[in-house]
């Protein structure tokens, strides 16, 4: 295998992105076959022993691209602090601590979740310059005006500053909207802003992939070929 650079590794491998690797790699917590790693090194992914904080970089098995159906009422985390139903749970054991999730779906929010254990995916789709598209099936109060349609589309301002324009479509009190960001909240609060309530919100699509056709809490596994 051709020697990459040690932040790329531990990239892949899920540990951290390459921005925050390359801290850890500054402040000395990274090592090489036991020696203190450098910025700039490469390393043999095959046969180097990689260690972050003392703790042994596992060498990944085959990458694993899931596509889950999140339902309502679940927690997208391996744990919570109150208690909740998390989506690992919906994951048989061995794969529970194999993948992690791509993204977030707040807790009253169903739909698309990618995980995987794909570091290098997770970046590509989590990076907002490459704009991928999630769109989101809006079931609201009412059915919107022209003018609250065409305000989702131009941007509104939220809390956390003023989106970018949204492809919006809607047929009665069903808002098809499709945005490249991921402000917290953003869609609810888009909505929101415009005067409307949302009743269901779901994710049903990321960049190519769309939401398969299986109940809410099942999975199916995909290939990378399906998302990028």
């Amino acid at each position: 295998m051709e020697p990459i650079r040690v932040q790329k590794f531990l990239s892949e491998r899920g540990v951290a992105s390459r921005r925050k690797a390359e801290e850890f790699i500054r402040s000395g917590q990274v090592s090489i076959n036991g020696r203190r790693a450098k910025l700039g090194d490469k390393i043999n992914p095959e046969t180097d022993k990689i260690t972050v904080y003392g703790k042994v970089v596992e060498h990944l098995d085959e990458k694993i691209y899931i596509a889950l159906n999140k339902p309502k009422e679940y927690v997208v985390s391996k744990s919570d602090p109150q208690h909740r139903r998390t989506i690992f749970k919906l994951l048989p054991k061995e794969l529970q601590n194999k993948v992690w999730n791509v993204g977030r779906l707040d807790y009253h929010t169903e739909g698309l979740l990618i995980l995987t254990n794909d570091g290098e995916l997770t970046q590509q789709l989590a990076h907002p310059s490459n704009e991928h598209e999630k769109e989101y099936e809006v079931l609201v109060n009412m059915a919107p005006n022209d003018a609250q349609l065409q305000r989702l589309r131009e941007g509104v301002e939220i809390a956390t500053g003023t989106t970018y324009p949204a492809k919006v479509k809607n047929k009665g009190t069903t808002i098809n909207i499709t945005i490249h960001e991921g402000k917290k909240r953003q869609v609810r609060r888009m909505i929101e802003t415009v005067g409307l309530k949302v009743k269901n919100l779901k994710r049903t699509r990321i960049n190519k992939l769309k939401l398969p056709d299986i109940p809410p809490g099942q999975y199916k596994e995909v290939q990378k070929s399906d998302i990028l």
